[in-house]
């Protein structure tokens, strides 16, 4: 089952989005197969997050990998989250 991870961060500044795409293309080289993420702007210097895992094993398997990526991102660009929600996929539809 599908486990998606939404969340929403705060910058200090307004967002860099060719350093964003950078830092999210270089992140995920190390992430497990099948994981998908799409960042968005919500304001100048808001994003939000929406993560999808194949399985519950492999968000658990990715955890502490996201965990030590979000703790430098705080530490280095001054970020803050704003919230986060996570759950399992109990409905899906594709036009």
């Amino acid at each position: 089952m599908t486990v998606i991870v939404n969340t929403a961060w705060k910058h200090p500044k307004n967002i860099d989005w060719d350093k964003m795409q950078q830092d999210l293309t270089e992140g995920m080289k190390n992430s497990v197969p099948g994981m998908h993420v799409q960042w968005f702007e919500i304001d100048e210097t808001t994003h939000g997050s929406v993560a999808s895992f194949p399985s519950q094993v492999a968000y658990e398997k990715n955890l502490s990998l996201l965990e030590k990526s979000r703790k430098e991102s705080i530490d280095e660009m001054g970020i803050s989250m704003i919230y986060e929600v996570v759950g399992p996929v109990k409905a899906e539809a594709i036009s």
